[in-house]
């Protein structure tokens, strides 16, 4: 995800910020926990992109309704399109 979506890293030099890349992150954590990496761990992706998508929905929702607790709520409430989009694309591309 780009960082003008939604706090995405997509594009940004990683190394040069010092930020493991997906690859390191899940190696360090699978040797921390003693786990290895699961065959799914692209559905579990594109499961997060969904759920983020779920949330930002009912946050456009409590804008609409008034009892949104953020001020940023319209704004994030805006994103849940193209998030949602953004999973069903990499879901498609998994399942190519």
């Amino acid at each position: 995800m780009t960082p003008e979506l939604f706090r995405g890293l997509a594009d940004v030099d990683l190394a040069g910020l010092g930020i493991p890349s997906e690859e390191e992150y899940v190696a360090a954590y699978c040797e921390c926990t003693g786990r290895s990496r699961s065959a799914d761990w692209e559905f579990y992706m594109v499961y997060s992109l969904f759920r983020l998508a779920a949330i930002m929905q009912g946050i456009a929702k409590r804008a609409i309704d008034g009892t949104a607790a953020s001020r940023e709520a319209v704004e994030l409430g805006r994103l849940a399109r193209p998030v949602g989009e953004q999973a069903w694309a990499l879901a498609r591309a998994l399942g190519a």
